[in-house]
């Protein structure tokens, strides 16, 4: 048996304290009051939902491949699509992935050149920060290339032929010959969600509106000449929520086949539920007068029914007291007796602690959690072991999602360590410049750590930060995990490689 909610054992601890105060106070418990203490134990243990695991059912996964490529030039600032351009672009975005969970969906940022906002994945509640998160002002770009956005669309999938669904507002050009080539001979089906007007609109700025070298106001239309790519790759053209909708499911292929495992569990929190509306039945009638000699029976039943949560508490004190004096393996072997998500994730960390990276891996990928900011933490410490492992692209889109659920200046600060060794063609930064990736986050839940200034590495740190939540814990205690901290954020590499390359013509759209 576990328990799905196990810290609402710890108001048991109430019980012995009250019972202990009464006796010091000499006071006198009626019978009434003993049937309505055994009610409120059963009603913590029904919070504390004890339930019997099942076995794990493989379920099939069949979808395809889905690149959404958004249009982030400063042409998309345009309030002719109210309230603008990229604003209904994020909102399509978000009805899309949300209606269709099957599908994997990549994300492509474009301007005068293209990047990876977010790499296929299936992870629905990922995607929907990053649209939230994405701040135009941050945009500066001038111009839109078409071009670049394909190219990295036929990178992104292995699929025969994906689907790539463009928003935008049309791009720069007259003819699209060379996108249009492109696409057939890569099995791209392009399809277009159009944003903008013929009549135009004005772009806002700071000052007012945008206006080009000679003063005159410049005025931003929905180019149709793109719409030729949709024609000749066997896409289409949508300017709805509801069509696009349609065109995925017309589109549909799938190019995607593969199981995923889920546990389950059979609650029994009505067995003490009914057995605390018992309780308090007995503690307002006369007929509880006749039981009480009985109701030591009931408090047995307690103490059996608790059991498994307070293995689980002793479980973990052992495994804390083994990582802190840095016995890893026997710390990972205590977490490993514990049927939860946090102690499934300090069982990672202590694997990680002890130098085994692809286990620490597997573990963390292991894990399943709705809340934003523990997953980013998960692919942050998913990207530390790639790092480890010398994966340095599947470790930048990790720290890429890490950074899309919320924004640190660690994850930022691995990202950016990647690249740079990447560019000196070494996997060996530490030793030729005595260095080492910044940041390392792997204390058990629940455990402070200092930050310092410095390198640090798995196996002596050199440089701390603090962990997820426990159980029990507050996710707000870690910066990380601050609510105030508002939507998910772009990293400010991102933004600078969206803002790369910027043209200034006089008429750009």
């Amino acid at each position: 048996m576990t328990w799905l909610n196990p810290w609402w054992c710890v108001a048991l601890i109430l019980l012995p304290l009250y019972l202990l105060t009464a006796r010091h106070s000499h006071w006198r418990i009626v019978t009434s009051q003993k049937w309505l203490l055994t009610s409120i134990i059963f009603l913590i243990i029904a919070l504390a939902r004890p339930a019997l695991p099942q076995h794990p059912i493989d379920v099939k996964q069949m979808g395809q491949d889905v690149i959404l490529a958004v249009d982030l030039s400063y042409s998309m600032r345009g309030t002719d699509v109210p309230p603008s351009r990229l604003e209904e672009a994020k909102k399509v975005l978000l009805q899309t992935v949300r209606s269709h969970p099957n599908d994997r969906f990549g994300v492509i940022g474009f301007t005068t050149h293209a990047i990876v906002l977010s790499p296929l994945t299936h992870d629905i509640p990922l995607l929907e920060s990053l649209f939230k998160g994405l701040d135009e002002t941050q945009i500066m770009t001038k111009g839109t290339t078409i071009l670049s956005p394909l190219e990295l669309a036929r990178k992104m999938s292995h699929a025969p032929s994906p689907l790539v669904i463009l928003l935008t507002d049309g791009g720069d050009e007259s003819q699209y010959d060379h996108e249009i080539a492109f696409a057939q001979e890569n099995h791209l089906r392009v399809s277009l969600f159009l944003l903008g007007t013929r009549e135009g609109s004005m772009l806002p700025t700071d000052e007012g509106s945008l206006k080009d070298d000679n003063g005159n106001l410049v005025i931003s239309a929905l180019n149709d000449a793109i719409t030729t790519l949709a024609d000749q790759s066997g896409g289409e053209v949508v300017t709805t929520s509801h069509a696009l909708q349609n065109l995925i499911h017309r589109e549909h292929r799938d190019t995607l086949n593969g199981f995923t495992r889920i546990q389950t569990y059979e609650e029994l929190f009505y067995l003490p539920l009914a057995l605390s509306l018992i309780a308090f039945m007995l503690a307002m009638t006369t007929l509880g007068e006749k039981l009480s000699k009985r109701w030591i029976v009931f408090l047995g039943f307690i103490g059996l029914s608790a059991q498994g949560g307070m293995v689980d508490f002793g479980y973990d004190a052992w495994a804390r007291y083994h990582y802190q004096h840095h016995h890893y393996d026997h710390a990972a072997a205590w977490f490993h007796r514990i049927d939860s998500p946090y102690a499934q994730y300090n069982r990672a960390n202590a694997l990680y602690k002890g130098g085994k990276y692809d286990q620490a891996l597997t573990q963390y990928r292991s894990i399943r959690s709705r809340d934003p900011f523990f997953k980013s933490l998960l692919y942050y410490n998913m990207g530390n072991c790639h790092i480890r492992l010398h994966h340095f692209d599947e470790a930048r889109s990790a720290f890429l999602a890490s950074l899309t659920l919320n924004y640190t200046p660690q994850a930022d600060a691995n990202l950016r360590f990647i690249a740079h060794a990447q560019e000196q063609q070494t996997l060996n930064v530490r030793k030729a410049k005595k260095e080492s990736f910044p940041h390392d986050e792997t204390t058990p839940t629940g455990e402070k750590k200092s930050v310092k200034e410095g390198g640090g590495s798995n196996m002596k740190s050199d440089r701390k930060s603090g962990g997820g939540g426990d159980g029990g814990k507050k996710m707000e205690s870690d910066p990380r995990f601050s609510a105030s901290q508002g939507k998910a954020k772009l990293s400010s590499t991102q933004y600078e490689l969206i803002n790369a390359r910027s043209v200034h013509e006089t008429k750009p759209w």
